[in-house]
């Protein structure tokens, strides 16, 4: 169940690599959480994105710690959450990649993922509200985070 509180997070959310890997696997954390707070978005109309890095990111990691079958579920939800417009995908450029390289330098205590940088990038070019992840780099950084 989604909380009064997690709704109230704003209408624009980014979903991060852990939060993909645990919406499609069963038996990682928080995956019931995490299925459901996306669906609720979904029927709210929350604009939910995320970005090239990201999917590349998650598809590396569902090839080397699922199998394909899971691998084809996350590429095919991709697809038809862009081709229906329930998913916004955010396109990294040279220019966010050496703001990202930056972002890594000013937070070097932190040991940011590169894809992590690129993801703080595009949240506040594109003032996104709150990052569904279960890392703690979004929230060391000053970002929103659920669950």
């Amino acid at each position: 169940m989604v909380s009064k509180q997690a709704l109230s997070f704003g209408n624009k959310i980014f979903i991060d690599t852990s939060a993909w890997i645990s919406y499609f696997g069963s038996d990682q954390p928080k995956h019931i959480n995490i299925k459901s707070l996306i669906k609720q978005f979904t029927k709210d109309g929350v604009v939910i994105s995320t970005s090239n890095d990201v999917i590349d990111e998650t598809v590396t990691r569902l090839i080397y710690d699922t199998n394909i079958k899971i691998v084809k579920k996350f590429t095919n939800l991709i697809r038809n959450s862009i081709k229906h417009n329930s998913l916004v995908q955010l396109w990294v450029d040279e220019q966010i990649q050496g703001e990202a390289f930056e972002i890594v330098d000013k937070f070097s205590e932190h040991k940011l993922s590169l894809t992590d940088a690129t993801s703080i990038v595009l949240i506040n070019r594109f003032n996104i509200d709150t990052v569904i992840s279960l890392d703690s780099d979004f929230k060391k950084v000053g970002i929103k985070t659920l669950p």
